[in-house]
């Protein structure tokens, strides 16, 4: 569980955006690590920034932040940071998970059903 303080502003909100660095210690042809995200608190103005190169913002993503969003993201890929600009801290659950049939089989379980039209 962590607690994310409010950014100053939004230059303070992407000079944060880093990769994290959970898989240099795995052997090659090992399970790969990313991360899940379970938002606890709501500010409907904050979102996830998500970017392919950090300094190309045509290649950015923001997902928005709401209470109880469940994301999986490849945080060693995906340059990220949440922009949270307040007023209160927000907290949310980060886990780590080894990529695999065993994940796919449970991100495959939590997407809605398709809709036949």
């Amino acid at each position: 569980m962590i607690e994310l303080r409010p950014y100053a502003s939004r230059e303070d909100v992407y000079r944060q955006m880093h990769l994290d660095d959970n898989n240099r210690l795995n052997p090659d042809g090992e399970g790969w690590v990313v991360r899940t995200w379970l938002e606890l608190t709501h500010y409907p103005d904050s979102y996830m920034v998500l970017r392919q190169d950090k300094e190309d913002p045509s290649t950015e993503a923001r997902i928005p932040t709401t209470k109880y969003r469940q994301m999986v993201i490849d945080t060693e890929r995906l340059w990220h940071v949440v922009s949270h600009l307040g007023p209160e801290p927000r907290y949310a659950l980060i886990t780590s998970l080894e990529s695999g049939p065993e994940l796919d089989r449970w991100i495959r379980s939590q997407l809605p059903a398709p809709v036949n039209v």
